[in-house]
Formats: structure tokens, sequence, C-alpha cells
């Protein structure tokens, strides 16, 4: 890989799908964890901004289920890089189960989207070996966990 700007953070998380669906099935309470791992996770699913229809966990971005896909591709958007407005949560939000989870990521030409919803404990991971859009990523997995969700 090309060493650039955050080159030493970005490339250093090397995943294959399996490794992302454990993780998918960790962090909804699938897999026993020890006690610090398992709050580590939880912190990590704690609200602390409101960004419009998203709430801002630590790392994980979080809305209230069922997500609608407009709400997903805005705030899935380049437009979010940009200066917006937030709303600081004090106390922060606990953990909820009937949210929808997810984080895009995009480095020097791979591209990622991960989504789950604890509620349903069914979860979603895009891997790819080109940065396709992050629409084209998040409508995918819309398709795919709606049309899961309404077979059950």
């Amino acid at each position: 890989m090309t060493p650039a700007t955050l080159s030493s953070e970005a490339y250093g998380v090397k995943s294959t799908a399996s490794d992302m669906i454990r993780f998918i099935d960790a962090n909804m309470g699938l897999v026993k964890l020890d006690g610090k791992l398992q709050q580590a996770i939880t912190n990590t699913h704690t609200g602390h901004f409101d960004v419009g229809a998203m709430t801002q966990d630590l790392i994980w971005e979080q809305y209230s289920y069922p997500a609608a896909l407009t709400t997903l591709m805005d705030n899935n958007s380049s437009a979010m890089l940009k200066t917006i407005p937030v709303k600081q949560l004090t106390p922060a939000r606990e953990p909820r189960e009937d949210v929808w989870i997810n984080k895009t990521g995009s480095t020097n030409g791979f591209g990622a989207y991960v989504a789950f919803i604890p509620k349903e404990r069914l979860g979603i991971v895009i891997l790819a070996n080109k940065s396709y859009p992050n629409e084209d990523r998040v409508s995918a997995a819309y398709q795919i966990l709606t049309d899961i969700t309404s077979a059950r």
C-alpha cells in the first residue's frame, strides 16, 4: 500500500468479511466476550451528539429503526463532511436495540460499509477492492437487509 497521510492508521486494520461478521456479532451481543471488551463495545453504542436524524456514537452512527433509505443516504453522503450543527446529548444516550447502526469507510481505492440492526440480530458487511460511492454501498445494504426482514 502506498504511504499517505494517515496511511499507518488507515492501513493498520486489515480484515476479511468473516472477521467483520464476527465483529458485528460481538456488537450485537451474539459473541461471548470478557467484561472489559464487552463494556468497550457497549460504550461505542452510547450516543453523544444528535446530528439531524443521526446520533453520533464514539465511532458508530445510529438512526431510529426502521430507518428510511433517504435518511441513510443523506447522512452517509459527502455533505456530512461539511460543518453542520450538532446537539450534545447531556447525559449521553444509553445504547438502544431499536436502531440502525452503520459506518462507511474508504481508503485509497478500497470501500466498505458495515450496518447492523441489534433488535433484528441482523447485519451486513460490504468490502470492495474499489471505492464505490457511499450511496451505492448504503443502497445495496439497505435493500438486502430490508428484504431479509420483510421475508421473516
